[in-house]
């Protein structure tokens, strides 16, 4: 397998974390991962119809990726409401183009909502109608992927930094020049919402990107490549749309969205009226993935010797994980443990009492296959994740 190191310009200078030699994405040829595009706004009566398919979605296949951009005169906020449009977002609408494969022409973001499906625009009956826009899903789903994702995202609560570690692998050589897209969402921010009333909940609201707006190029790889690639920041307190009052970004509701594209071209797209734009961006995904997030270095995981709060072993481990909580967690009441895949979705979760001493406990691992997974703990004051393989 040839190895391919893509170095990167470091936005800063980031705290250390402990590195993982374990290859994080499959080597097996994996079918696509939708990634699902929804331009939207809070005065846009229908959009709640796009909002209700993709959680439809989301819930047949947990990993489904979707961003949500909150863009155009629908997004525009009155007076007390809050302004959920980006800068980033803007740039990525004025210049984009999907491909409609009823008109058979490129076409711009003109009516709302306007959802595309790894670069395919959806027509609004098919997106009003859940079971329809699942089958649309499925039918992505069930094509081969020519390239494999994968990715951990390690974030520090309290100084606010985070680090991506994302992995490439293909199955199958690129035709042209490929390009890796990392994203930053939230969920969770409530308004207001035409259709649906207030204090309305969105999900996958687009925040900003972490890589370029049009993504990093990866060059044209070929079958056999692992590209990796790093990505370090500090996370604002809020993000900010111009003079609008800021909307703050809460860590815990974060998520890193991560896809492929290729087929890139400068193309002349229309609108409804055949009004003609050139030089808009079109593409195709050709693959995604929700990243995994630790939290790390959150207080209250370290005792008051600055011992670490968790141990594991033996890892890699085969019919049992040993869990050997060094710090002091009395008075806590019931501690948690989630063991999740990769991909950060619950696979079995257990009730770990809390003593007066350093304690042992074990989580049976029997029906879980091979592979890396994380062991999540939580509770009163201890917030802490680390990851383990099983043989």
């Amino acid at each position: 397998m040839k190895r391919i190191n893509l170095f990167f310009i470091q936005i800063v200078v980031f705290l250390s974390f402990t590195a993982a030699g374990q290859t994080i994405v499959s080597t097996e040829t994996e079918n696509i991962t939708p990634v699902i595009f929804d331009f939207t706004g809070i005065h846009c009566v229908s959009c709640p119809n796009a909002h209700l398919a993709i959680e439809v979605a989301k819930e047949h296949y947990p990993q489904v990726v979707a961003l949500t951009f909150h863009t155009g005169n629908y997004a525009a906020p009155n007076p007390g409401e809050p302004d959920f449009r980006t800068i980033q977002g803007d740039s990525l609408v004025n210049n984009f183009a999907y491909w409609d494969p009823i008109d058979n022409i490129y076409k711009v973001v003109w009516s709302y909502p306007t959802v595309c499906l790894n670069g395919t625009g959806v027509k609004n009956n098919v997106v009003n109608d859940t079971n329809l826009f699942l089958q649309k899903v499925s039918e992505v789903i069930n094509e081969e992927a020519i390239v494999n994702v994968g990715a951990i995202a390690y974030v520090d609560t309290l100084k606010r930094k985070i680090k991506i570690e994302v992995e490439c692998y293909y199955t199958a050589s690129a035709s042209d020049s490929n390009y890796l897209t990392v994203s930053l969402t939230q969920n969770g921010l409530k308004s207001t919402q035409a259709g649906a009333g207030e204090d309305y909940v969105h999900k996958e609201m687009f925040r900003q990107y972490i890589s370029n707006v049009w993504g990093d190029t990866l060059g044209i790889p070929e079958e056999g490549d692992l590209i990796q690639k790093t990505y370090s920041l500090n996370l604002p307190d809020s993000i900010k749309y111009h003079d609008s009052d800021a909307i703050e970004l809460i860590l815990r509701n974060i998520q890193i969205q991560t896809f492929i594209t290729g087929n890139d071209t400068l193309t002349t797209a229309y609108d409804f009226f055949g009004n003609a734009f050139k030089n808009r961006r079109a593409f195709d995904i050709l693959n995604g993935t929700n990243a995994a997030i630790e939290f790390v270095d959150l207080q209250g995981v370290y005792s008051l010797n600055n011992k670490p709060a968790l141990v594991v072993f033996p890892n890699p481990a085969k019919q049992f994980l040993y869990v050997d909580l060094l710090s002091d967690i009395s008075g806590n009441g019931d501690i948690k443990a989630d063991v999740l895949n990769i991909e950060g979705h619950l696979i079995r979760q257990v009730n770990l009492l809390s003593t007066d001493k350093e304690s042992n406990y074990y989580i049976p691992l029997k029906g879980l296959k091979s592979g890396m997974y994380l062991l999540h703990l939580h509770g009163d004051r201890i917030y802490s994740t680390t990851r383990f393989v099983i043989e």
